[in-house]
């Protein structure tokens, strides 16, 4: 599993304002993060944007599992201008693929971040999906939009299975 990853993004700034540019930078999970993703997984904050009100229970399992399993991938803590910002990998409960940004990280970041794990943080792992609800198309915009950087092709290197709440983006397996 590769250990880090510098990319740069340029931030989403007010209307007229110049683009500043930030670094955007993958690491391994480590198990000295697991307080951080715990209190991250448990923030109230997250409730109807991260996930549905109805899976606020499950966090008391999922966030610390996160954490646990993390080490073993496939996972990865987000780093955006030195300061660790989130994190992408495996939801433990379902299997599928999850990222989360700090509010302050957002802006241009996700498709960077989404690019580089999708490249170089996912060896020998099995076809996995994304779930992007109907209500957040900031996210839709970054996965999608990052797929098309990293030159992978719909039908090809992964697909969208549109559902009642949300698509299903199911990334190909790797080798």
């Amino acid at each position: 599993m590769a250990t880090g990853t510098d990319a740069t993004a340029a931030a989403e700034p007010a209307e007229g304002a110049p683009r500043p540019t930030r670094t955007v930078a993958l690491r391994s999970v480590r198990w000295r993060d697991w307080p951080w993703l715990t209190v991250q997984g448990l923030a109230f904050s997250k409730v109807g944007s991260q996930y549905h009100w109805a899976e606020a229970p499950l966090q008391l399992y999922i966030a610390p599992m996160r954490a646990t399993l993390g080490p073993r991938g496939p996972a990865a803590i987000v780093v955006v201008d030195g300061r660790r910002a989130g994190y992408i990998g495996r939801n433990p409960l379902s299997g599928n693929l999850e990222y989360f940004l700090q509010p302050w990280a957002r802006g241009g970041t996700g498709a960077v971040m989404i690019g580089a794990f999708l490249r170089e943080h996912r060896p020998h792992d099995r076809e996995r999906a994304f779930f992007v609800s109907h209500k957040n198309e900031r996210s839709r915009r970054s996965l999608v939009g990052a797929l098309t950087a990293i030159g992978w092709e719909q039908g090809t290197h992964y697909r969208i299975e549109p559902g009642r709440f949300g698509d299903r983006v199911v990334v190909r397996a790797t080798r």
